[in-house]
């Protein structure tokens, strides 16, 4: 058992010294966020978000296993859903996090790719348009997936990807004036477009 633990130590690491490593810097858009607001009278009163859009920026690295590769990322991300609220009216919230994701490719022929792999997040901040409303709770880490395809050019990657949440995270709100309180349910649903620069 430890002679095949010693092995595969090696094997890694000897896989990493002669693998080739690409480092870049890549950022986008993100569309179709989903979010729902859920509300708390006498009975649940709930409504989607509409004309939701986001960023993304951050770097990249590829590491290079034969036909496959390893790509880590490190991004901002933000993202605003527009809410229609019953008591409150029309706002918007703002959502900043961090996200890391681990994906897993193959190259298709010279200059194409298809990946997948997990996303890491974590919630950098929460905002709300509507100024008599505080934030009373958020969840700070949340657990998603990729899937896309991506074209290499020269030094340009660009990039189309499906990003879905496994678990879904919730902000609290509470008006002050009126001691209402409503969650803002948030997932990770959304189409990433962007492009990138290898170094």
């Amino acid at each position: 058992m430890r002679k095949s633990l010693v092995t595969l130590i090696l094997f890694l690491f000897w896989t990493l010294t002669f693998a080739q490593v690409d480092l870049g810097i890549k950022g986008g858009m993100a569309f179709g966020y989903d979010g729902t607001l859920k509300q708390t009278i006498t009975n649940i009163k709930e409504s989607k978000a509409k004309n939701n859009i986001g960023w993304h920026i951050g770097f990249y690295s590829r590491i290079h296993l034969l036909s496959w590769y390893l790509q880590p990322e490190l991004y901002f991300s933000s993202m605003k859903n527009n809410f229609e609220s019953s008591t409150e009216g029309s706002f918007t919230t703002h959502s900043n996090r961090l996200d890391i994701p681990v994906l897993v490719g193959k190259k298709i022929l010279s200059i194409g790719r298809i990946y997948v792999g997990p996303l890491f997040s974590t919630s950098i901040n929460e905002g709300i348009s509507l100024k008599r409303i505080s934030k009373t709770k958020s969840d700070d880490f949340s657990l998603g997936g990729q899937i896309g395809v991506g074209v290499d050019i020269s030094k340009l990657t660009l990039d189309a990807r499906y990003e879905f949440g496994f678990n879904k995270s919730n902000t609290n709100f509470v008006n002050k004036v009126t001691h209402q309180e409503f969650t803002i349910e948030k997932k990770q649903n959304s189409l990433l477009l962007s492009v990138g620069y290898k170094f």
